[in-house]
């Protein structure tokens, strides 16, 4: 039966659906502020059908749990309207417009859907509400965007304390992060590495503002008198403050032919520099020319960009020791997981190891007043689980297929199979589907596979231990870290089963872990990431041959393709990193920022300087300082636009996700993408070595290198408090290691600065002693220019110290310097050079030092090291605190889905579920297809094909108060300790 809209009056089914949602009438909130659901708006002329039957509905309500779950989630989030995005503030407002509601959001004028009764099965009928586009974005807001707790308030300063609450959370009042507002010590509640890049991108944006005014003499003098024409001719003014030389002259070069420039690059290009005429005497002798470029550089200039080099150094040094305390500052401030556990990564393969209690009584037993409190022992069943995703990406498949008015059942799959259509034609000539029957092969053979290998047992990956202090856990990291040369004198206490000597180290954060890559070995981790970055080699060469040919058509095309490339190598680089085995988030962004980083580099500063030819770098027109600028303005304008606008994100948001078939797949569809600390690092790194590379020459980097760190910093921020999913919380590996490239940054400016100095005026023009031929004596080019009697005849001289691998650019080690080096160039070069040499070993000592105390240390020394003081808080008293709980994140999931028994630890897992819901667990669907096959075999939930967590919550404060009473002698000893309890 077709439906009808009532227009002009209310169906009794859309009053009924206000009435039970509680709609605009009946709401104290401001229009804006009611829930879109089922209904419509009352003002709204599309109401739900008339002549659907309300007994039909009611006796679904009656019946429908799955209904009444619906209900009760519209209801889990009074959000007010300071609290949304601006995104649903807009996606009311269009939904509530009569002329255009039921256009944008034909969700609300859905009729409910009949599942009917199945006798077989035993299932009731029943009526499922139709899919609600606000509950899509509560999940968007609730679940996908960090959150803070509000009641949280500073006694003391009456301040928010911004804690973040949990995914989902709604025993306490939550809202969204204030971008302005919200200081950089909470943004580690989001991972300490996105603290540190944010402070990082701060830190050096005031650096470059510093060193832009440090260069505003320099740029003034670019600007008037650095060419003696005044540029009045150049041909982009935005180019005036660099040092392209517009004021050249043609010299007259006996020894010159036209291929003496031919040398790549410049065979790529139209020979503009050499040229050759008729003898103006009338012999008819062939004679040369070659243009001299006729531009100065002052004592101002040379003084300043020394000091600029000095403080760009300077404050890197200090950049770097502050970021060593902000992270022991971070790291004291938010206890997490890591600060209470320890990880063994080579447990024993034995049946004892396999069981946490044996854990638990090995540290218990072991050290004295120690307490575990969460034990989790990862099993290697990586086969298991990948064939356990792959049977649930399949069954999605399924039932994204299935029609609306049949229900999923994963009792009956053969009759759910048959209930699907076949794709069309289109589809499977293109190979784009697969049907249903095709799909439930695969079905029962990945079936098959699951209930072989649950049969099989698998051995220990790795095991983590959580203990109840930070005291504890530091004090067997203290005793079990011991020098790899002397495994032999480890005390048979602290070995396991007093046999096996365990490597104990600090795990990162639990959501950090991935969990099916731990049981590769080191060296097959090796391995793969020696392949992927022989990739990464491969990809950069590409990238070069592209950027290059590109650059022989024009500046803008080559740009353009520096730009793309740059997009496009994150992509290229997470596929690459897919191939390697990473225990946490955290190494896997290390490498994937490596590769991207070193991508970024040579596409963006290495290749355009290696295809501009020596005697461009100063010329106006289409060349490198043109080529410099465009890169600037790119950096300035094209990511703030492609982040602000999102438009994939609000095209699915906007557009798709009104047209959702069900709940599910609308908040699918607000499922964002994560962000990548890395990334965002490469761009920081990849502008800062592109400014130093060639500030020397165009100082006003500096100011577009602030103003795009400005915008970096207030866009980033925006993105991950309102747009970006939130991700696993990484650690400092990443600015650790940024550490090392900034260090290169330093090393590239001073040498940079230096070479460029003592290649000025990048002509290779040199004036000789010898007078001109007589036959160079006359008028040239119409007049343009002559040349007279007793004029100095110039030669070609090789000024690329780069060519010639000239170190250090001493005026001493460059031959025929003094032919083109002015006054000023032959004063003030062994300083640059001097401080280039120091920039160099200060770097060398650097990275020396760190390779000894990560690799030579370790090997004969036992001492380690604590940045913090260890916190009194306990473990079970830390809110919203997270345990190591196996679980594995599935393309289409709204939630990560665990792979061990969750029972006892549902508090641990780190995110809510609503009520009367269970937690999406890898263990049902092995006992589903147990089950389906008859097999009787490994069907308790826990059973050892999967990974065990168990939890052994503290004894209450008061037995262990009255524990400590009766030993006055343990009270002394441990007093710390019963203080610590008794907080």
């Amino acid at each position: 039966m077709k439906l009808k809209n009532n227009k002009g009056r209310h169906s009794r089914t859309s009053r009924f659906f206000r009435k039970l949602f509680k709609m605009q009438e009946t709401s104290d909130l401001p229009p804006e502020e009611t829930p879109i659901v089922g209904g419509n708006d009352e003002n709204d002329t599309n109401d739900a059908p008339k002549d659907v039957p309300v007994k039909k509905v009611n006796y679904g309500l009656e019946h429908d749990e799955d209904l009444k779950k619906e209900t009760k989630e519209v209801k889990r989030f009074n959000d007010l309207r300071g609290d949304k995005t601006y995104g649903r503030r807009i996606a009311g407002f269009f939904s509530r417009m009569k002329c255009i509601g039921g256009c944008y959001n034909p969700s609300q004028n859905r009729k409910p859907l009949e599942i009917p009764s199945d006798t077989e099965l035993g299932a009731k009928s029943r009526i499922i509400g139709p899919p609600s586009l606000d509950k899509a974005w509560e999940y968007f807001e609730h679940y996908t965007l960090p959150r803070y707790l509000t009641t949280r308030v500073d006694p003391e300063t009456n301040k928010v304390l911004y804690a973040r609450a949990k995914p989902g959370e709604d025993d306490e009042p939550t809202s969204l992060y204030p971008v302005w507002k919200t200081p950089l010590k909470d943004l580690g509640d989001l991972g300490t590495g996105v603290a540190m890049y944010f402070d990082a991108v701060r830190f050096f944006g005031v650096v470059a503002f510093l060193a832009g005014i440090l260069s505003i003499p320099s740029i003034l003098y670019f600007m008037n008198d650095y060419s003696p024409d005044g540029k009045e001719d150049i041909s982009n003014r935005l180019n005036m403050a660099s040092s392209v030389c517009t004021a050249t002259s043609w010299k007259p070069c006996p020894n010159c032919t036209l291929d003496i420039l031919d040398a790549w690059p410049t065979e790529n290009y139209v020979n503009l520099r050499v040229a050759n005429g008729t003898a103006a005497d009338g012999s008819g002798d062939e004679v040369f020319f070659i243009l001299s470029n006729d531009c100065d550089l002052n004592e101002t200039y040379s003084i300043l960009t020394l000091v600029t080099v000095l403080f760009f150094a300077v404050a890197t040094l200090i950049f770097i020791y502050h970021q060593r305390r902000l992270r022991a500052k971070l790291d004291e401030g938010d206890q997490t997981t890591s600060d209470y556990s320890v990880l063994i990564k080579n447990p024993p393969q034995t049946r004892e190891a396999r069981d946490p209690e044996q854990w638990k009584a090995f540290f218990e037993k072991t050290f004295d007043d120690v307490h575990v409190t969460i034990c989790t022992v990862a099993l290697d069943n990586e086969e298991l689980l990948n064939k356990l995703v792959k049977r649930r990406k399949l069954l999605t498949k399924l039932k994204n297929v299935l029609p609306p008015h049949v229900d999923y059942c994963a009792v009956d799959l053969e009759k759910t199979v048959l209930s699907c259509p076949e794709p069309n034609l289109f589809l499977r000539l293109l190979g784009f589907s697969a049907g249903p029957k095709h799909v439930y092969d695969r079905i029962r053979k990945l079936e098959e596979d699951i209930a072989r290998l649950g049969e099989l047992s698998y051995p220990v990956s790795s095991v983590f231990v959580t203990f109840e202090t930070e005291e504890m856990q530091r004090r067997v990291l203290q005793a079990m870290s011991y020098p790899k040369l002397c495994k032999k004198s480890v005390p048979t206490e602290y070995r396991f089963d007093r046999t096996w000597i365990l490597k104990v180290v600090e795990p990162d954060e639990p959501s950090s872990i991935r969990w099916k890559d731990l049981d590769e070995s080191p060296k097959l981790r090796l391995f793969q990431r020696c392949f992927t970055f022989a990739l990464t080699c491969a990809l950069i060469g590409v990238g070069a041959a592209c950027i290059g040919l590109a650059r022989t058509h024009s500046v803008e095309l080559s740009a353009i393709i520096i730009i793309l490339l740059n997009a496009i190598s994150p992509h290229i680089v997470r596929f690459l990193t897919r191939f390697e085995s990473h225990i946490n988030e955290s190494t896997y962004h290390s490498s994937s920022y490596i590769k991207v980083t070193l991508i970024r580099w040579v596409n963006t500063v290495i290749v355009t300087a290696l295809i501009t030819p020596f005697t461009y770098t100063l010329m106006d027109g289409d060349h490198l300082i043109e080529q410099l600028r465009v890169l600037f303005t790119a950096e300035l304008v094209q990511r703030p636009i492609l982040q602000l606008t999102d438009w994939m994100g609000n095209v699915k948001r906007h557009i798709f996700a009104p047209r959702a078939r069900n709940q599910t797949k609308m908040n699918i569809l607000f499922m964002s993408h994560t962000y990548s600390i890395g990334e965002r690092y490469t761009d920081l790194t990849k502008l800062l070595f592109l400014t130093c590379f060639y500030a020397p020459i165009y100082p006003a980097a500096w100011w577009f290198t602030t103003l795009i760190l400005f915008v970096y910093y207030w866009i980033d921020k925006f993105c991950v408090l309102r747009t970006w999913r939130q991700g696993a919380k990484i650690g400092s590996d990443i600015s650790i290691i940024s550490v090392y490239f900034f260090l290169g940054c330093v090393v590239t400016y001073s040498l940079l600065a230096a070479y460029n100095f003592a290649m000025f005026p990048f002509d290779s023009v040199c004036k000789t002693d010898v007078d001109v031929p007589s036959k160079y004596v006359g008028d040239y080019n119409n007049g343009a220019f002559s040349i007279a009697e007793g004029d100095k005849a110039y030669e070609f001289c090789d000024q690329d110290l780069f060519r010639t691998g000239i170190f250090p650019p001493l005026a001493s080690n460059i031959p025929n310097s003094e032919m083109w080096m002015t006054d000023i160039q032959k004063k003030y070069l062994p300083l640059y050079a001097w401080i280039s040499i120091a920039m160099v070993v200060l770097a060398a000592t650097f990275l020396l030092f760190r390779l000894i105390v990560v690799f030579v240390l370790p090997l004969c020394s036992k001492k380690r090291k604590f940045a913090t003081k260890a916190s009194e808080q306990p473990f079970s008293k830390v809110e919203n605190i997270k345990g190591y709980v196996p679980q594995i994140c599935i393309n289409g999931h709204l939630t990560n889905v665990l792979a061990c028994d969750e029972r006892g630890i549902e508090e641990l897992i780190g995110w809510e579920v609503p009520e009367n819901e269970q937690f999406d667990n890898l263990i049902d669907d092995m006992h589903q297809v147990l089950d389906r096959l008859g097999d009787e075999k490994n069907r308790r939930r826990g059973d050892p094909t999967f990974s065990q967590v168990k939890h052994w919550p503290p004894e209450s404060l008061h037995e262990i108060e009255t524990k400590l009473s009766e030993d006055t002698a343990k009270i002394t000893a441990f007093g710390s300790m019963h203080k610590f309890f008794l907080q």
